[in-house]
């Protein structure tokens, strides 16, 4: 007798996949339609705090999991950060000084803080390995170079100034000189003294010798308990996508859990992806500098000396109402 399982099956199979197939098709490319865009903007492709996490969310399908696809627009950090989400060309901005985004927010620009990227100062600063230099004392009456006007490392190089005058010595001279590359042609030019990095910028250097760290984020007192610099989305934004800042948000958290618990992978991740000439051993040393803890979304540490410092500095022109606080810190879309 004709068994006729087997065939019948195939039969039913083919025939369902002849009608329904195509709806499969239509119904994927729907998803992926129906997933909200978000450009970000990324102040360096390279920096750990902020790039990498990005590589890894995408790398991982933790934007997809979040329903959004995520384009990384890499910019210069600081004002051109906020000017690209103020004017909505951006959805949400990573990685900018806490004070460049206050400003812009006194200002009635539609912005507000999302979460934390970082408390704690993790930069350093370096001298020529051929200078007496070698703890941050030394740096008294020197030129120190930060980034940009607003950015934490501009918060930084004036709290090292106000700790070296503390001691009774002449304060550092803050000079805004740029990015990485800039700071560290500055320096071997003369035109400043101490240079500005981050992990794993110019470490090479240090280990041949060419270059000697005077001062670790660690040691400037004042930053400790300081949240300097911040993530920020376009208020309108989010008022009409919640999910989808939600959605990236989760896959922020996601990435950077994924981070510190496996880092070789990550560590691969990240030099293809950043396309960087390092080798890994010298990649994974970054994760000395860095901490789980201190890379928690929430909460936003320090605030008032924030805006104390703007005031002094001439950012701010006077302190923030309560009212202006609440409304220039969002954290709901955390998770």
């Amino acid at each position: 007798m004709k068994n006729p399982t087997a065939p019948v099956g195939a039969t039913v199979l083919a025939a369902l996949f002849l009608a329904f197939g195509p709806l499969i098709f239509v119904s994927s490319a729907s998803a992926a339609a129906a997933r909200t865009k978000i450009i970000i903007v990324v102040p360096h492709r390279i920096l750990f705090t902020v790039a990498l996490p990005v590589y890894v969310a995408q790398e991982k399908g933790f934007y997809r999991d979040g329903n959004i696809d995520v384009d990384a627009v890499f910019t210069r950090g600081g004002g051109e950060n906020v000017q690209a989400v103020v004017s909505g060309d951006a959805q949400i901005g990573l990685g900018t000084g806490t004070l460049a985004v206050i400003s812009a927010f006194v200002k009635k620009a539609p912005i507000k803080i999302a979460a934390a990227e970082i408390t704690g100062m993790d930069a350093f600063w370096y001298v020529q390995s051929n200078t007496p230099m070698r703890k941050i004392e030394e740096l008294a009456g020197k030129k120190v170079a930060y980034s940009r006007p607003g950015s934490s490392s501009h918060m930084a190089v004036m709290a090292i100034a106000d700790q070296i005058k503390a001691k009774g010595m002449k304060p550092a001279e803050p000079v805004s000189l740029g990015g990485i590359p800039e700071v560290y042609t500055a320096v071997r030019t003369g035109q400043a003294d101490a240079g500005w990095s981050v992990a794993p910028f110019q470490l090479d250097r240090v280990e041949k010798g060419e270059l000697r760290v005077v001062v670790k984020g660690d040691e400037i007192a004042a930053m400790r308990e300081i949240t300097p610099r911040v993530h920020f989305f376009n208020n309108d934004f989010a008022a009409k996508n919640p999910d989808a800042v939600r959605g990236f948000f989760r896959a922020q958290q996601r990435a950077l859990d994924y981070m510190f618990e496996h880092k070789e992978e990550t560590a691969k991740i990240w030099i293809r992806r950043a396309e960087m000439k390092y080798p890994e051993a010298a990649v994974l040393k970054t994760w000395d500098f860095y901490n789980r803890a201190a890379m928690a979304l929430k909460p936003i540490r320090g605030l008032q000396a924030t805006i104390d410092d703007g005031i002094r500095n001439k950012f701010l022109s006077q302190p923030l109402t309560q009212a202006e606080v609440s409304a220039l810190i969002d954290l709901s879309f955390l998770p």
